[in-house]
């Protein structure tokens, strides 16, 4: 019958690596926007457009608001917005990985323990 023991200490052993592959994402520095680029086809009359307007979505004092962005700021306006959002989901992967270590770190205390 295996050690429980082993296989936790492997999982553990993975899941460091996880982490600090993550933490390592994490500290890569790099400019961030926390807003949504948004694609609008409305005039501000409510006629359509032929082509879309962008604005970045975000929220200011507790309140959404629209800012406009320029057609030649777009392509660094998209990767901010990409940066940042990358960012947060790296941030939840880390958090949910040091979850399961913790978890992993009690179920090795129980085994070793009996």
């Amino acid at each position: 019958m295996p050690d429980p023991a082993l296989e936790l200490r492997a999982q553990i052993r993975d899941l460091q690596a996880q982490r600090r592959s993550l933490e390592s994402k994490l500290m890569q520095p790099q400019p961030m926007l926390a807003a949504s680029l948004i694609e609008r086809f409305l005039r501000s009359g409510g006629s359509p457009r032929t082509t879309p307007a962008y604005y970045l979505s975000h929220t200011e004092q507790g309140r959404s608001r629209l800012t406009y962005v320029k057609k030649e700021d777009l392509a660094l306006v998209r990767q901010h917005c990409t940066a940042y959002r990358t960012f947060q989901q790296n941030l939840k992967a880390w958090r949910q990985v040091g979850a399961a270590l913790q978890q992993r770190w009690k179920q090795l205390q129980q085994a070793q323990s009996r």
